[in-house]
């Protein structure tokens, strides 16, 4: 099959680059053609990875921006909306161009380049559409951190939310056929947006697992031991906290923590570090390529995140052997088996992410036990090969519904 993976957001980089790169691979490996279509520099363009194509988005901007004041003047008061807008546009500018027909599927990777896609392509090509997170939910956590004082059920009714719910609708309905990695994420399409259960389908992430074989813990010469967070520095991701229940924990066993990645957030949480007397425990890592080699030096990973699908940094963990503490928010807790390859704790909860902390700290045994665990489990759970059989058959549910 030719196959095209798009999406809106710029790659190399984040959760959907380790998604599209560990499918490419997988799906090359057996037969199939497949391109990756994404923005670049900062959304001024649109690419084809390794190849020729390169549409520069600029010498659209200006009538878009007329149209755009044009047919809603008021929308220029309200910049999440009109960048959002003007983005989306400007993406479909510049896929316009291109010869959608020569692909058997096209497989979005998000719902603004769903909706895009499924006004320029060709009718007879299925829309196939992975869902990666609830993206209103990550809109309304981005505009409560701002807006500390206003009750949820009134941030939900404003225009910011109202448009972004209606935006993700609309992708899901050009979509036809809709993959979520978490039952988590089926439930709010179903149950929020009306898609109707036999447009979905659910089934985990994959990796290459030879990528971790024969890839045992080194442990960081350190005597102190290391708790990690790998995750962008942003409110959503509750590293807030994180630093609070650092400042609770109270072990014999020596500990210093490392945050890997960047974003708007690091001020502030350098900040709670100072707060909370913590500043010479937690050491900032920044943008790290060497991610794996600092998840094996690890004892322990904690992703306290207040909302999640199915984050590929807790499926690295699992396989390098490192217990994970999550949150109960989205599907993490999918992910855990509870005291067995980690710990769920209750989003939000400082007192009991530090007791948990705690337990895996003071207690040796059960942290290799869970190491252990992990290790075996994800073996199971997260072989790219189960990946690479489900996307086929979600293929061909997308291309006999488009023949019927």
């Amino acid at each position: 099959m030719n196959i095209l993976l798009a999406t809106v957001f710029p790659l190399p980089g984040g959760g959907i680059w380790s998604f599209v790169s560990n499918l490419r691979n997988i799906l090359v490996r057996n037969g199939h053609r497949v391109d990756i279509l994404c923005t670049s520099n900062q959304n001024s363009k649109v690419v084809i990875l390794n190849s020729h194509t390169c549409i520069n988005l600029e010498p659209f901007r200006s009538t878009l921006n007329s149209k755009l004041l044009s047919s809603v003047p008021h929308l220029v008061n309200n910049p999440w909306v009109y960048h959002a807008e003007m983005n989306r546009y400007l993406f479909e500018q510049g896929i316009s161009s291109l010869d959608l027909s020569q692909y058997d599927v096209i497989h979005a990777q998000d719902v603004i380049s769903a909706t895009a896609l499924s006004r320029v392509k060709p009718d007879s090509v299925p829309l196939v559409t992975s869902v990666h997170g609830f993206l209103t939910g990550a809109i309304f956590h981005q505009y409560q951190s701002i807006n500390i004082s206003m009750e949820n059920h009134n941030i939900w009714k404003t225009f910011v939310l109202q448009y972004y719910s209606r935006l993700e609708q609309i992708g899901y309905e050009a979509s036809n056929v809709i993959h979520t990695s978490s039952l988590w994420m089926k439930g709010i399409i179903e149950n929020e947006f009306k898609i109707p259960t036999s447009k979905l389908e659910t089934f985990r992430y994959g990796v290459d697992l030879s990528d971790y074989r024969h890839m045992p813990l080194q442990k960081s010469k350190s005597e102190k031991k290391i708790i990690l967070a790998v995750s962008r520095l942003v409110y959503l991701k509750g590293l807030h906290h994180l630093i609070e229940a650092l400042s609770y924990v109270k072990s014999k066993e020596k500990w210093e923590c490392w945050i890997l990645g960047e974003g708007e957030e690091e001020r502030n949480l350098k900040a709670g570090c100072k707060k909370f007397n913590i500043e010479e425990k937690v050491t900032f890592w920044g943008h790290s390529s060497r991610v794996k080699e600092l998840m094996k030096q690890a004892d322990m990973m904690v992703m306290p995140s207040l909302q999640e699908n199915q984050p590929f940094a807790v499926i690295e963990a699992q396989l390098l052997g490192l217990p994970t503490i999550v949150s109960n928010a989205g599907g993490l807790p999918e992910m855990i088996e509870n005291n067995r390859n980690g710990m769920i704790v209750e989003k939000g909860n400082s007192i009991q992410l530090s007791s948990s902390i705690e337990y895996i700290l003071n207690n040796p045994s059960r942290r290799n036990q869970m190491s252990q665990y992990a290790i075996k489990k994800g073996q199971v759970m997260w072989d790219v090969n189960t990946l690479n059989w489900n996307i086929l058959q979600l293929y061909k549910k997308g291309i006999q519904l488009k023949q019927k």
